[in-house]
């Protein structure tokens, strides 16, 4: 299933609607979605160097976006949806002591997971469910959301040759990255959270 999205989401990032594309991951990321947007992002940024910010922006708000939904999920909706998802995660067991962290540290803990490869939707979620300050969820993911694309904007508009080089010789290597980002995130989780 990761292998077809990837390919759908490498084939809409070269295509006309690359940006919509780029928007609509970054949003879905941020609450369910399984895949993170930094392909779709680097590879639309290496072929638009010129609008790398503009587009870290334009990710980063859509992130944030979705970081909402995830919220709202967790809040509202979390035994129907919130918790379903986070199985999925495989966080379902370690959920209740994430949120007694959580409490205590929100601002740091949003901002230190929004900038690794830990799921995103997993911290949104879990801050809807613990109620967490809104004010205090909307700073930290426009701050973490936002450094993160903006980095990885400036780095593919320094390297965007080279970037899609890599991509259009190495498919298969750039989904195993993608993969292990992933599969990283979910241990990180595991271990830390």
């Amino acid at each position: 299933m990761i292998e077809k999205l990837y390919d759908w989401m490498m084939r809409q990032a070269e295509s006309k609607n690359a940006v919509w594309v780029l928007t609509l991951v970054s949003f879905v990321e941020s609450s369910f979605f399984p895949l993170p947007p930094d392909p779709v992002l680097a590879i639309v940024v290496a072929k638009n160097q010129n609008k790398a910010i503009r587009y870290a922006l334009l990710c980063a708000l859509a992130s944030v976006l979705g970081g909402f939904l995830g919220y709202y999920i967790g809040r509202a909706f979390f035994e129907l949806i919130g918790a379903r998802i986070l199985s999925f995660y495989g966080q379902a067991e370690n959920f209740k002591d994430a949120v007694e962290t959580l409490n205590k540290w929100a601002f740091w803990i949003i901002c230190a997971k929004g900038l690794t490869p830990i799921p995103y939707k997993v911290v949104t979620i879990a801050s809807g469910f613990a109620q967490i300050n809104l004010l205090t969820f909307t700073a930290a993911s426009v701050i973490t959301r936002t450094a993160r694309f903006l980095v990885l904007s400036l780095i593919c508009k320094k390297f965007g040759n080279y970037v899609l080089n890599f991509i259009e010789k190495h498919k298969t290597t750039a989904l195993i990255l993608i993969i292990a980002s992933v599969i990283i995130g979910f241990l990180l989780i595991k271990l830390f959270v």
